[in-house]
């Protein structure tokens, strides 16, 4: 009880830790800081910084347009308002738009002064505006956009969740106001807000749901409530002393790693099955508590510690990934792999034998869990060993061909609630301005004033009309246009000039001019830096998949280098890096996997005894994730990049059956035992263990399928499979395995 008495304590230190942890919903988090793009990102921030934004669409009633008393009146609503959202600074709208072509505004008296006819012909000159429909405008006039521009970027998480919260309030407060007009409002802290709100609200439900499933099905499994009230306080140590120690290193929990402490509980209760199992298997001999915790612990220190580590190193190797949330998520894991295993062996025996019955309180017909079950799959793998060895040899191969069928696509709304409004705002402008991302770069002339060299926006003026006849490509602004439309107004709005003039120091003394009347909606710093040396480019495109904006990227960057080789094009869109992520994210877990297996070879080796078994077990370990992941291809395609860690990590699952088998098998034979006695006792001694963590942990996840994101649905359809056909695999496949490769005599 000594060792229990200090596991209490130790937990209880490292709890004080738990209100340390925090939740980091930021871009930076995901994004892998491998991409050579990151750096560009941060350069054109610095030179072309952007104030944080809250977007407020407006949706006018079926067969109306904005131009619309009432609605009108809710963007006004929302102009007295606005200033209530901390750090705001101004807003822009079509009520308060002052075009920087004619500096004349749309609105020119209060609303509520314009009669409907005169609306209408506001309507008309509006949607002709190519700026208002490029940016607050849809073409048809049924959406329009209310722009708060705020300098959010200097707020810390706190401040950014409370701008959040008085957005939505303000939003629901108009909506109550006009409820036939609708009302969507989205930002970059609405996304952050609302994935921690999906974060807490998935961890604060579905933690408890499987701690309490896994707690019931050991009760039913070994017919115990005692053995589940054991098992129940090993997990809740475990989550206190992983979640404490957290906090004392400074983790952040994130939109992936969220699900590491579901994760930790379903593996640390899989952990104390092995003892239990074989546990009660000696009690049920007649031996007394002491002396069968005594054997069990013999039986299982080796299969536990090796499958403790090479579960650990299985997610170790997701560090291989650049993505911080793709890390923490290993590493949390990780530690919570230790603190199971630590308390499985100095907490867990010594509680078991403290609660639990003697032998002779226990009914001795009582036989293993799934005993008979367990005796006619013994019996079947001898009867049909050429089928089942052909049958699992031939699906191995078949799903492993198609797994290059499966495409990866990221979506960050994946990581918030599948009913959140933010998901109605895109739907809605998706659909009436058929408008996709919104994609910026900088391009870096390498000298002083070069970005307004007539010469190059000649050249920038034809790079630019190319863009626009791109068919993902809605419309493209720059320098170039500003320009031009200076010149047209300076030569009495003649559209004859609406060309570049012919000498620099004209286009400079139109800029300076432009300055002294410039639209904040549209300064000039926003087109080109104080030195003149850089311009940026700004383009909306459709809407897309990520490998079709991948594509344009492409052509857009090779058709810049052929037309502009004198300078550097910089790409300034964080889309555009989740986009190139799917195939980043997927290569890097593909190496971590790679190094996972042979480290878990290597461990299997050196744990085993053996270098020849060492290898063989790896066979049944490669293939659940094949199978799984070779029918997802054929059934679905569509892998959310984030998911793929799922493969990287799962060898680190479900090796627990193969070693625990494997060395049962290995201390048989090694005693002397012939091979089908050794496959049937190792089934028998370790096959209820393994089919009870098998059920803990397809049920454990399972849960997870009623998550309210998607990624978390997505991953629990892929895991539960995985481990129950890794279990499949083992008690069928690897015995008719080691019937053809086991040849040797040991010793």
């Amino acid at each position: 009880m000594f060792l229990t008495l200090i596991a209490f304590v130790i937990s209880a230190l490292l709890a004080t830790g738990i209100l340390r942890n925090g939740f980091d919903t930021s871009i930076g988090a995901l994004l892998t800081q491998s991409d050579p793009y990151l750096d560009e990102l941060e350069i054109l921030a610095d030179n072309f910084p952007n104030d944080l934004e809250i977007n407020f669409a407006f949706v006018a009633k079926e067969g109306e347009t904005v131009f619309q008393p009432q609605l009108l009146r809710a963007i006004e609503q929302l102009e007295n308002r606005y200033q209530e959202i901390p750090f705001s600074q101004r807003i822009s709208s079509i009520t308060n738009f002052v075009s920087p072509e004619t500096q004349l505004q749309l609105f020119e008296r209060p609303l509520d002064s314009y009669s409907q006819q005169e609306l209408n012909t506001l309507e008309t000159i509006a949607v002709n505006d190519r700026l208002l429909t490029a940016n607050l405008l849809s073409s048809d006039a049924s959406l329009t956009f209310a722009l708060i521009y705020t300098n959010g970027d200097e707020a810390d998480t706190d401040q950014r969740l409370e701008i959040a919260n008085t957005v939505l309030s303000i939003r629901d407060d108009l909506r109550q106001s006009f409820p036939e007009i609708g009302v969507h409002a989205n930002s970059e802290v609405l996304l952050e807000q609302s994935s921690q709100q999906a974060m807490i609200d998935d961890l604060t439900t579905l933690l408890p749901l499987v701690i309490l499933a896994c707690v019931l099905a050991i009760c039913y499994c070994f017919k115990s409530a005692i053995l589940g009230i054991c098992i129940l306080s090993h997990t809740v140590l475990t989550i206190i002393c992983t979640a404490g120690t957290l906090g004392y290193l400074g983790f952040s929990f994130n939109t992936v790693s969220i699900m590491a402490p579901l994760v930790v509980v379903i593996i640390s209760v899989a952990n104390s099955v092995h003892v239990i199992s074989i546990y009660k298997q000696f009690l049920l001999k007649g031996m007394t508590k002491v002396e069968a915790m005594e054997e069990s612990m013999a039986y299982n220190f080796q299969p536990i510690s090796l499958a403790a580590l090479t579960t650990a190193i299985g997610f170790t190797s997701l560090n291989m990934c650049s993505s911080p949330a793709i890390q923490d998520f290993g590493q949390i894991v990780a530690i919570g792999i230790i603190f199971a295993y630590i308390l499985t062996i100095i907490y867990l025996p010594a509680v078991l034998v403290f609660f639990s019955k003697d032998a002779e309180q226990m009914d001795k017909t009582q036989a293993p869990f799934l005993h008979n079950t367990l005796e006619k799959i013994c019996e079947l793998t001898r009867v049909q060993d050429k089928p089942i060895f052909w049958s699992c040899s031939a699906l191995a191969l078949i799903t492993f061909l198609m797994l290059p069928l499966n495409e990866t696509d990221f979506n960050r709304l994946d990581f918030i609630a599948s009913d959140d409004d933010i998901k109605e705002y895109y739907d809605e402008v998706s659909d009436r301005l058929n408008r996709g991302p919104a994609l910026t770069y900088a391009i870096d002339t390498g000298s002083d004033t070069g970005a307004i060299e007539p010469e190059f926006l000649k050249r920038m003026e034809n790079f630019t009309d190319w863009l626009s006849t791109q068919d993902e490509v809605e419309s493209v602004g720059s320098v170039v246009d500003v320009v031009k439309t200076i010149h047209q107004v300076q030569n009495d709005d003649d559209a004859d000039y609406y060309e570049i003039p012919d000498n620099r120091g004209t286009v400079l003394d139109y800029l300076l001019g432009y300055t002294q009347v410039e639209s904040k909606d549209f300064p000039v710093l926003g087109f080109v830096t104080a030195d003149l040396s850089m311009m940026s480019l700004f383009i909306n495109a459709i809407p897309m998949s990520n490998q079709e904006m991948i594509d344009l990227d492409l052509r857009l960057t090779e058709k810049f280098e052929e037309d502009f080789p004198e300078a550097d094009l910089i790409h300034g869109s964080g889309l555009l890096l989740f986009a190139r992520m799917d195939e980043l994210v997927t290569i890097e877990l593909l190496q971590g996997y790679s190094l996972s297996l042979l480290l878990i070879t290597i461990t299997l080796i050196i744990g085993l005894r053996s270098v020849y078994f060492g290898i063989l077990s790896v066979l049944p370990n490669l293939l659940p994730a094949t199978i799984v992941f070779g029918m997802w291809a054929l059934l679905v395609g569509q892998l959310d990049p984030f998911v793929m860690m799922l493969f990287s990590i799962s060898i680190g699952l479900v090796v627990d059956d193969t070693v625990h088998l494997l060395s049962h098998y290995l201390d048989d034979r090694r005693k002397g035992a012939a091979q089908p006695d050794a496959i049937s006792h190792a089934i028998k001694t370790a096959g209820p263990a393994l089919s009870i963590t098998t059920l803990i942990l397809a049920l454990g996840t399972t849960i997870l399928i009623f998550a309210s994101t998607v990624y978390f649905q997505q991953a629990a359809k892929l895991l539960v499979p995985i481990v129950v056909i890794a279990l499949v695999l083992d008690l069928l496949y690897l015995p008719t395995i080691l019937k053809r490769f086991d040849k040797k005599e040991l010793s």
